[in-house]
This record gives structure tokens, C-alpha cells and sequence, in this order.
């Protein structure tokens, strides 16, 4: 009898990062952003929202890999292309590492 191939399962790889987004306030954009991280294999914890001054919204997110790209910088930019969100950046300290690059 054949044996049935395992199921991939991914190693978190300990990336863990603060994004910053700014959303404009539109029914679903947030419930969409913060899909689009746990799609991407990110776990978010930590989520704060404050309104700015011209009505959008600035979100603040601590993600932690559960399987995704080892890069948020790629997360950042699919971000970036989602209807109403404005800009979206990570923040906060870098390693040595990604310094060098």
C-alpha cells in the first residue's frame, strides 16, 4: 500500500515586527487589512487604532510568524495595494542583520 505524503507544515521562523497603516475610513478596510496579515501566515497581536485629523484612521499592529514570508517589508507592500489603505510601513527597531543589507 502507498504511503500518503505528509502534510507540509511550516516552522515559525521567530519574525516578529510592528507595522504601521493608514486607512482610510471606509466600511471593511480594516477587516480586510487585518485578514490579509493571517492569510499571509502572521499571527497579530496588539492592535491600536487612533482617528487623525483628516478622518483616516492609523493602525498599529505587533505581527509574529506563524508560516509566512520571512520579509515584512513584503507584507508592507501587499498591504500597500489593497483598496483604502493609504500607506503601510514597519516600525520600530531592526536588527544588525537587516541593517547590513
Amino acid at each position: 500500500m502507498a504511503e500518503l505524503q505528509r502534510d507540509k507544515t511550516f516552522e515559525p521562523s521567530g519574525i516578529e515586527g510592528k507595522l504601521k497603516a493608514v486607512l482610510h475610513d471606509v466600511q471593511g478596510t480594516l477587516l480586510r487589512t487585518l485578514g490579509t496579515i493571517e492569510r499571509r501566515g502572521y499571527d497579530y497581536r496588539d492592535v491600536h487604532c487612533t482617528q487623525r485629523v483628516d478622518g483616516s484612521f492609523d493602525l498599529l499592529v505587533h505581527v509574529e510568524d506563524t508560516g509566512g514570508p520571512n520579509d515584512l517589508d513584503l507584507l508592507c507592500r501587499q498591504l500597500e495595494r489593497l483598496y483604502n489603505v493609504v500607506s503601510a510601513e514597519r516600525v520600530g527597531r531592526r536588527t544588525r542583520a537587516e541593517h547590513a543589507e
